[in-house]
């Protein structure tokens, strides 16, 4: 099925399933260097809380990104959540800058692990939604030879 995969799937659309894998691992790991980090700062409740977030979407990004290179153009869910996910952190960051949020409160810093994270969820976002809009164009049709054309 892989041989397959490799001759039907245009060259393009491969690189950009390996560039937004990298880029949701990558991130994924980030989360979980940066728990670490949040764990050392305090152990009051609101230390704990975001390092079991921060170490959540790391739980959640790294498998998602494996989860694409083994999906392939197979279905369209990792696309999709890794989407929703990732708008989802970017507004709830927005929010934590402008809003006193439970627990947290106004967050004033802006970091440079911020801006990283928020530029790769920002290139998460567009390249998987440019593979869903081609996703039919290169769709594999399970247990055969054929492609959708």
């Amino acid at each position: 099925m892989a041989q397959v995969y490799d001759s039907l799937v245009n060259p393009t659309t491969k690189k950009s399933i390996m560039i937004v894998s990298v880029l949701v691992t990558l991130c994924g790991m980030i989360y979980f260097v940066t728990s670490y980090t949040q764990s050392l700062e305090g152990v009051d409740s609101a230390s704990q809380i975001q390092t079991m977030f921060f170490a959540t979407v790391g739980i959640v990004y790294i498998p998602l990104g494996i989860w694409m290179l083994k999906n392939r153009l197979h279905s369209r869910a990792p696309y999709v959540i890794s989407i929703l996910i990732s708008v989802f952190l970017i507004i709830l960051y927005i929010a934590s800058r402008n809003i006193s949020l439970p627990i947290v409160g106004i967050q004033t810093d802006i970091g440079m692990i911020d801006l990283a994270t928020k530029t790769i969820q920002v290139g998460i976002i567009a390249i998987s939604a440019i593979l869903l809009r081609n996703l039919k164009k290169e769709q594999i049709i399970p247990g055969s030879q054929q492609h959708i054309a």
